[in-house]
């Protein structure tokens, strides 16, 4: 007995085709990917924050908001700065047993600084939204 052939394409084909359909829907290149933009998980911003010098060294401090009050106590028996590698955006000096509060700064991303009197201290503050 011998098949007959094409038989079985119409049922094939309409199988295939609303699958091809919903590919060309679904398939706009063009666009902008929400995710690519979206900014890194992590912990939220807080609205101020304190950064503690002690053994010639800066605490980590959590991503900050704009402008967020950075207040820098120094537990150290030397005097140090908080200085911004960016000229002009924050620069403290700190004596031994005070603190200094100052604003963030309002741009948003990393901003990276140091300690002017000793040159291996440097942190960074994340300022997101």
């Amino acid at each position: 007995m011998r098949a007959v052939r094409g038989v079985g394409r119409p049922i094939r084909l309409a199988a295939v085709l609303p699958l091809i359909a919903l590919a060309a829907a679904c398939g706009d290149e063009s666009e902008e990917d929400p995710a690519a933009s979206s900014p890194l998980p992590g912990p939220p911003p807080i609205p101020a924050v304190t950064i503690t010098i002690q053994d010639l060294a800066y605490t980590r401090t959590p991503p900050i908001t704009p402008n967020a009050n950075i207040t820098v106590v120094n537990n150290d028996l030397v005097e140090h700065s908080i200085t911004s590698k960016r000229p002009g955006l924050f620069d403290h000096d700190i004596d031994p047993g005070q603190s200094v509060t100052f604003p963030a700064p309002a741009e948003i991303g990393s901003h990276p600084f140091y300690c002017r009197y000793h040159g291996l201290m440097d942190g960074w503050l994340s300022v997101r939204q």
